[in-house]
């Protein structure tokens, strides 16, 4: 089934229309903007570059169906996953100006979010819990891992912040727990025996909420997915996510950390908390036990965005907090009229927010210094 919608670029201060492009296909993903190009994919197929001036075609490839993660880009090469006709997914690398291949490797399945390039490495989850590090350059194995991983990864001086999921017996029960971990950038090996801040996660779990089965599985029938095609291999997610669904897989962020000043922010459960990346010890950590509503990708909190000293982070209740650094104090709060799966964007004293509804909204922060978190990842390489 295919469904003509429309990709467009809106004025930051107004959100009044600057361009409209017709797009052969549903449901685009976050766009990521380089050297005066705007990239992204639809989520049945296709991958586009515009100019982001204009909205002007440049290019547009058929990869594979469905794409549940975002591309990548840097100032030559975009880096994009795709399930290919041969069974497996693949990791490909084309030219940003022309599209074409430089190299395509095989990789276990589709990605947690996007790829992840930092200094000449393209990094990688993929939904079965393996890490890989690739070169950009010729696309060259550098190391990969099943580590259960549950989130894209972030990598910062030398060490791979991501977190990881644990199974634990209690009586007759398995329990799921997640805790974050570093992994040596040289090999991928875990650095430290023990998780950091672990926890136990039950939205790990597939099943918990019929209602948000539900609602997933009604936003898959409504771009043609009765159920979902083979290619997916939704399995790989339901089993270490908990996710079973293309909508659900798509909008599933996990517990990725962002990295500042000596310490890891991220959002695990209803848990918002600041880790010291030498020890793991906790510097402050915020709990929010009357939310409990999770996004659609499954749950209570984005990613944070950092921006000015400060976190940004959308909620599945629908509100946006905006928190001090230093202590996680609570700065202000905006509510919205629908849960929010994905890190917010943060410009020249304005936050942006993509609720899972398909509404935008920005929200003056007051305070022009809150700038310089421009899209996913914090920019085009999504390790800011």
């Amino acid at each position: 089934m295919s469904i003509d919608l429309w990709d467009t670029t809106l004025e930051a201060k107004t959100g009044k229309l600057a361009w409209m492009f017709k797009t052969g296909d549903d449901g685009p993903t976050a766009a990521v903007v380089r050297k005066g190009y705007v990239v992204f994919n639809t989520e049945s197929c296709i991958i586009y570059v515009l100019r982001a001036k204009t909205g002007e075609k440049v290019w547009e490839k058929w990869l594979g169906d469905p794409l549940m993660s975002q591309p990548a880009i840097d100032d030559k090469y975009v880096y994009m996953a795709y399930p290919g006709n041969d069974g497996s997914h693949h990791l490909a690398c084309m030219t940003l100006e022309k599209g074409e291949e430089v190299w395509d490797v095989s990789i276990a399945g589709d990605l947690i979010s996007a790829p992840v390039i930092n200094n000449g490495s393209v990094y990688i989850t993929c939904f079965d819990g393996t890490v890989y590090r690739y070169k950009t350059k010729d696309g060259k194995l550098v190391w990969s891992h099943k580590k259960q991983a549950t989130c894209a990864p972030t990598i910062y001086d030398d060490r791979i912040f991501v977190s990881l999921r644990q199974e634990q017996k209690d009586g007759d029960e398995i329990k799921q727990y997640e805790g974050m971990a570093t992994l040596d950038d040289k090999d991928g090996e875990q650095q430290q025996k023990e998780l950091w801040s672990k926890r136990e996660a039950p939205y790990l779990s597939y099943g918990r909420s019929t209602a948000k089965t539900s609602a997933q599985a009604e936003l898959d029938a409504s771009v043609g997915f009765g159920s979902a095609p083979a290619a997916a291999k939704l399995d790989q997610a339901k089993s270490n996510i908990g996710q079973y669904s293309v909508a659900g897989c798509w909008a599933y962020q996990g517990s990725r950390p962002v990295i500042k000043n000596g310490y890891s922010y991220n959002a695990m459960g209803n848990e918002i908390q600041a880790l010291d990346i030498v020890s793991g010890k906790q510097k402050w950590s915020k709990k929010y036990d009357d939310l409990s509503e999770e996004g659609i990708g499954g749950r209570v909190f984005s990613p944070p965005s950092y921006a000015n000293g400060k976190l940004f982070l959308g909620s599945g209740s629908g509100e946006v907090f905006c928190l001090r650094e230093k202590d996680g104090k609570v700065l202000w709060k905006e509510k919205v009229d629908a849960s929010i799966s994905f890190q917010p964007a943060v410009a020249k004293g304005m936050v942006f927010i993509s609720c899972d509804n398909g509404m935008l909204y920005g929200v003056n922060t007051g305070d022009a210094q809150d700038d310089g978190w421009y899209m996913w990842g914090g920019n085009s390489e999504h390790n800011k």
